[in-house]
């Protein structure tokens, strides 16, 4: 087996340009944070506050898939992209019950300090013990194993189904893929083992054009849909605005997408 750098590079015009909009579209959603969480009577909900942050990192998320991608490493941003389609779940299923969810979502920060100070406890790595950390135990605050809602991102997205048809197709459809490609599974293999003309195996290890229409009109489809939600949540977004930037990006996407191999 040999090395050997990946062909393709640099990226092709079109991609260029689909990233050129890409970043249009980051920047539009940054435009809109400040806003969205300016409160109009001097209190701003939780509710709102949630969705503002989503929106903050629906933008940080966008510029990580697009950095990775001029780098030449869109297959490794899938861990970015499947960062984002989680979020949209979570906040999907908040959404239909914002009051009180939005309130176990703030107290999970809580809880897993709480869990985080035990497990140091458990590799002795002797970090006192925190005023916050003694309140929590007085209170008898218990860790959440994973999620902040005590379910999975696929249950949250099966759940929430009702309120959102269409997320929970795409969450169907691309959160076991994305899974295989962020955790390495065998399945990878396929974005960096070739053959070469005489049937020699090739592993390829340099920078790679291989996935980055697909990766990053993903990413922007998500980004947008983490907007919407917000918006339904109470937080002041121009979805006008971030809407025409999308529009962009879907116009220079180039035809046929790479498969989900």
């Amino acid at each position: 087996m040999s090395l050997e750098r990946s062909p393709g590079w640099p990226l092709g015009h079109d991609d260029q340009r689909l990233l050129a909009a890409a970043e249009v579209l980051a920047s539009t959603i940054e435009s809109q944070v400040e806003t969205a969480t300016r409160p109009e009577d001097g209190v701003i909900a939780d509710a709102v506050l949630i969705g503002a942050f989503h929106v903050a990192r629906a933008a940080r998320c966008m510029r990580a898939t697009i950095a990775l991608s001029r780098a030449g490493y869109a297959v490794e941003s899938a861990a970015v992209v499947r960062t984002l389609l989680e979020d949209a779940a979570s906040l999907r299923y908040l959404s239909l019950k914002p009051g009180p969810r939005a309130h176990k979502w703030l107290r999970f920060d809580e809880t897993r300090s709480l869990e985080y100070w035990r497990l140091s406890e458990q590799l002795e790595l002797g970090i006192p013990k925190s005023e916050r950390i003694e309140k929590l135990e007085e209170r008898g605050a218990r860790g959440n194993p994973v999620w902040w809602s005590g379910k999975s991102p696929s249950v949250m997205a099966r759940e929430a189904r009702s309120g959102d048809e269409d997320l929970s197709r795409t969450f169907r459809a691309l959160y076991p893929w994305l899974s295989d490609v962020a955790h390495a599974n065998v399945k990878t293999t396929v974005n960096y083992y070739f053959t070469d003309a005489d049937g020699s195996p090739v592993l390829r290890v340099g920078p790679s054009d291989h996935l980055v229409s697909l990766m990053v009109t993903v990413m922007a489809d998500l980004a947008i849909k983490v907007c919407e939600i917000a918006q339904d949540l109470g937080a002041r977004t121009d979805l006008a605005e971030i809407k025409k930037a999308h529009a962009a990006v879907t116009n220079v996407t180039p035809p046929g997408p790479a498969p989900l191999e």
